[in-house]
């Protein structure tokens, strides 16, 4: 037989019939098709096609049928794909097209009312199959879908399994089958995973296929009983903290319209989990609104900072970036330091950088190209940009590939903490700088001014009907944070902070009302390289 097509269902046995009634369907009088594609390539927007189809129908924890064919796609398979997946052009010339494929799968599929498919990341094997339809002039029936990989996540901890990838998940589930990147042994480890998902789910409440697929949709107690939380919350933009019970910062977050965010939290949809677990013990909602976005964003940054809420992910250690510093007592040398504020004494500095190796790797660079780390300047590269280059090219000439990609990389590393350097130290030098932008969420024609100074947000304000636009300003000016100037790296900041300031002031339709100082950057610092 061409297609593998094995029914194995008794002449006797009547298909399941789907109901949507009060009781609901249970799951194991579900017919599950768990399905798997192999493909030549990743999108079929992409002119990629089906090169194998492999799947299985279940119920009740028994196999009751199994399909499997290669597809010819009429086109060449790219190399990595056949190392990948064992498939060759010579074993792909005598199967089947799709268009002989397609009838023969849909008539194994059956009715959208028959069965629910399950593939582990849906989107993927669907959308190939939804594209084979269109290409063929068939309509796609509307099956209910079942993804392994969503269903994973939502239900395994992350001390469990590091990741969901099918594979992973063969392993923790012990499959009696091990996926290879073919598609019927993929689909067979699949279904094991699939009966381990349901009994996780099971031991939540969920015993039939609708409670299944409103699994991810439906509201937690604690979000249904918690509501009341939000009544007070305020629009427009602000920070909002929810608390413990011992009025502890829970998690802190910002956005351009509070009520509507917090509102977000207590809907089916907010499913994350570490989320929903901080519902189940927050005690109140503190918001702190403000006069623009970037200003919530900023005093986020501080708070998160400064009370580390366990269930905040992002921003927790600014103080842990690894800087490059260069120390003249005893011996002029480059060492790693962890924190901005261990660079105040330094005469030169670069970074932050992403972490210990890449910093080592901009050290290297420099010990290469320079006889004494005195000669560094990190508002000039020029001579060590040559060198390195040059250096690439030579071991390039000479085959030797994996030298010339460590240069590679000690320069990249290099230029990219230059380029931090660069950005941040030109704006922690200038004392006052005030910019402007439309508010683009206002029916009315307002602005928005921000307050810089020395790299420090100090302070923001809106223009208001009947007030003249320069008297904010001056209001802004003389109100915001007094910010003294100290001589040292950040002086009065965090490097996320100034970051997120640039990127603010280097958004579209920025305008620069005022400046007190110098705002520039060297024309052949790391910037001049790329």
């Amino acid at each position: 037989m061409i297609y593998g097509f094995d029914m194995l269902t008794p002449a006797s046995d009547q298909a399941w019939q789907g109901t949507f009634d009060d009781i609901g369907t249970p799951l194991s009088q579900t017919t599950f098709i768990v399905l798997d594609l192999e493909t030549s390539g990743a999108s079929p927007k992409s002119g990629s096609a089906i090169t194998e189809i492999g799947a299985v129908k279940v119920r009740g924890g028994e196999i009751i049928g199994e399909f499997q064919t290669l597809v010819n796609p009429e086109m060449g398979i790219p190399p990595f794909i056949t190392v990948l997946t064992g498939i060759t052009d010579a074993m792909l010339a005598p199967a089947p097209k799709i268009a002989e494929v397609f009838p023969v799968f849909l008539e194994f599929l059956g009715a959208e009312s028959d069965a629910v498919l399950v593939a582990h990341n849906a989107p993927f094997d669907i959308g190939f199959l939804k594209a084979a339809a269109q290409l063929l002039e068939y309509k796609w029936p509307k099956y209910r879908i079942v993804d392994t990989a969503r269903l994973a996540r939502q239900v395994l901890l992350r001390d469990e399994v590091p990741n969901c990838k099918l594979s992973t998940l063969a392993t923790f589930f012990r499959t009696g089958t091990k996926p290879n990147h073919r598609a019927l042994d993929d689909a067979k480890a699949t279904v094991d995973v699939l009966h381990g998902l349901l009994e996780r789910v099971g031991s939540m409440d969920v015993s039939t296929l609708e409670e299944l697929t409103g699994f991810s949709r439906r509201i937690t107690s604690a979000q249904r009983d918690k509501k009341h939380l939000m009544r007070t919350v305020p629009s427009g933009p602000g920070l909002y903290i929810f608390r413990g019970p011992k009025n502890e910062a829970l998690y802190i977050g910002t956005s351009r319209d509070l009520k509507s965010r917090v509102r977000s939290y207590f809907t089916a949809a907010e499913t994350r989990k570490r989320i929903l677990e901080m519902l189940a013990i927050a005690q109140s909602i503190d918001v702190i609104s403000c006069a623009t976005v970037i200003e919530a964003q900023v005093r986020e940054l501080r708070l998160i900072s400064e009370k580390s809420p366990p269930y905040n992910r992002r921003s927790k250690s600014q103080e842990r970036a690894t800087w490059i510093t260069l120390h003249n007592s005893p011996v002029a040398r480059f060492s790693l330091v962890r924190g901005s504020g261990s660079l105040s004494e330094s005469k030169n500095w670069v970074g932050p950088f992403s972490g210990r190796e890449e910093a080592n790797l901009a050290i290297d660079a420099i010990h290469y190209c320079l006889a004494s780390p005195e000669d560094f300047d990190p508002n000039d590269v020029r001579v060590i940009v040559e060198i390195l280059s040059h250096r690439m090219s030579e071991l390039s000439i000479n085959e030797d590939f994996e030298r010339a990609a460590t240069v590679r990389n000690q320069l990249g590393s290099l230029l990219r903490g230059l380029s931090r350097y660069s950005r941040i130290h030109s704006l922690t030098t200038v004392s006052e700088i005030i910019a402007a932008r439309k508010d683009s969420t206002s029916r009315n024609l307002t602005w928005e001014f921000i307050c810089i100074r020395y790299g420090r947000f100090a302070g923001s304000a809106r223009s208001t009907s009947g007030v003249e636009i320069k008297h904010t300003i001056e209001s802004l000016s003389s109100t915001a944070e007094v910010v003294p100037f100290v001589d040292v790296l950040l002086p009065a900041s965090s490097y996320e902070e100034v970051e997120k300031i640039l990127t603010y002031l280097e958004s579209p339709g920025i305008r620069i009302v005022s400046i007190d100082g110098e705002w520039v950057q060297p024309i052949f610092g790391a910037g001049s390289a790329h």
